[in-house]
């Protein structure tokens, strides 16, 4: 009497609708927010002084030439340095090239929070400027 089937229906599928609609809202990741964004070389260099300037070759390819003023991380390493990279800062990334290992530590760094994260296009096979 008080809840017939068309009683049910009309009142618990919308709150069952509402509740679920609300919750992909809610736990919707922000994907504009976990974007990498690629650098030019020019775009690389004029900004990198104004973050943290991260190499994560192999420490052997990071003594034979580097961009001035990076710090080398390999690989994974970076990860268990975390402690040591300011947040409120941007990181700019670099590698051989921009695919791989640096475009997943690069994805890896947004999901911790460090934002932005910019990488540069080409790597530093593709820098111009003078290597130290």
């Amino acid at each position: 009497m008080f809840l017939t089937d068309s009683g049910i229906t009309s009142y618990i599928l919308p709150v069952v609708l509402g509740i679920g609609i609300g919750l992909l809202f809610a736990f919707r990741k922000n994907s504009k927010s976990l974007k990498i964004t690629y650098l030019s070389a020019e775009d690389f260099r004029s900004n990198m002084r104004k973050g943290q300037l991260v190499d994560i070759r192999s420490k052997d390819e990071f003594t034979k030439e580097r961009i001035n003023g990076s710090r080398n991380y390999p690989n994974k390493e970076i990860f268990q340095s975390l402690h040591l990279f300011r947040a409120d800062q941007p990181v700019f990334l670099y590698a051989n090239s921009d695919k791989g290992t640096v475009k997943a530590v690069a994805k890896k760094l947004l999901k911790k929070g460090f934002k932005p994260v910019y990488v540069l296009i080409g790597g530093l096979d593709n820098w111009p400027f003078v290597k130290k």
